[in-house]
């Protein structure tokens, strides 16, 4: 396998045709082409199934993707690590992150991080924290910083823990809710998340029957960030967020945690980094500005 068939065979997985790939790849069609038939002789199987309307991976196609992705970004790692050898200061990282990563960490690193790499393109891309993990093991981002209940366990993605956050329950500080002191009193109330996964209702029903309450029957999932901000603040709704972020000063203009006598899981901020990759010496540089606004923050929590 040559790295310009896997090059070619991961553009049409994503971009669905020969043509978008080629397009995507500044190649002609019929190179494009050519690449991936030779990629099927040397395999001796097929890997796509070819439509009038493009193309798909069949299940051979699917099982490569995952290593081609790998293989093809660990290459342009090491040529982005050549290039600073000979004075180049570009290159490029695909960084993962979760919506409260986004609001604490990273936007101090990322400063950080300009101040000495200036001509680096990043992508900062959100998810889940679910999703973080699968990106992480297919090779489509370089590393990630996110929160969650914990790390997972049997993958193979090291998680390094950053914060311990502690957490809350609350709510937009003009609502009638504001007055609130027990979860008793938010049975009937409208529940906003983001979660994904769907264990948010089981958190909640969990939450309510230690006290031996029934769960919250209104609960909306909201996975559009802009979205739950507006529903947060034009609605008189709960949802469980981490104290610091409810403690940042544009946020606690417009939010206040409920002072319930409950305890709640804290929330882990992980540094999350494919245990068999090399990082380029800029995102080797980016991590450490991470770990250092991380440090501060932590003691901060002190």
């Amino acid at each position: 396998m040559k790295h310009h068939q896997l090059l070619a065979f991961v553009a049409v997985a994503d971009h669905g045709s020969m043509h978008a790939a080629a397009r995507a790849l500044h190649l002609t069609q019929p190179a494009v082409t050519k690449a991936l038939r030779d990629l099927e002789s040397e395999l001796g199987t097929a890997l796509l199934v070819r439509q009038s309307r493009g193309v798909t991976l069949n299940a051979e196609g699917v099982l490569l993707l995952a290593r081609a992705r790998v293989v093809v970004r660990e290459l342009q790692r090491a040529k982005e690590d050549l290039n600073l050898v000979k004075g180049g200061r570009g290159g490029h990282l695909f960084i993962g992150v979760t919506p409260l990563a986004g609001l604490t960490i990273m936007p101090r690193a990322f400063a950080l991080f300009r101040q000495a790499w200036p001509e680096v393109t990043l992508d900062f891309i959100e998810y889940t924290s679910d999703q973080l993990y699968e990106n992480l093991r297919n090779g489509q981002l370089d590393f990630a910083v996110g929160a969650a209940t914990g790390p997972q366990v049997d993958t193979p993605i090291l998680w390094e823990d950053l914060l311990s956050l502690p957490t809350s329950l609350s709510v937009r500080r003009d609502s009638p809710l504001a007055h609130c002191r027990s979860l008793a009193e938010l049975v009937q109330a409208e529940w906003i998340h983001t979660d994904m996964s769907g264990r948010f209702p089981q958190f909640l029903a969990e939450l309510f029957s230690r006290q031996g309450l029934p769960c919250p029957h209104r609960i909306t999932r909201c996975t559009s960030q802009a979205l739950f901000h507006s529903l947060a603040m034009q609605n008189d709704v709960v949802f469980f967020w981490s104290l610091l972020a409810i403690g940042m000063p544009e946020v606690r203009q417009r939010f206040i945690a409920l002072p319930l006598c409950t305890d709640l899981p804290r929330l882990s901020m992980g540094l999350l980094v494919p245990e068999d990759s090399l990082l380029t010496r800029a995102g080797s540089y980016f991590v450490r500005c991470i770990r250092e606004v991380a440090r501060e923050e932590w003691a901060a929590l002190d």
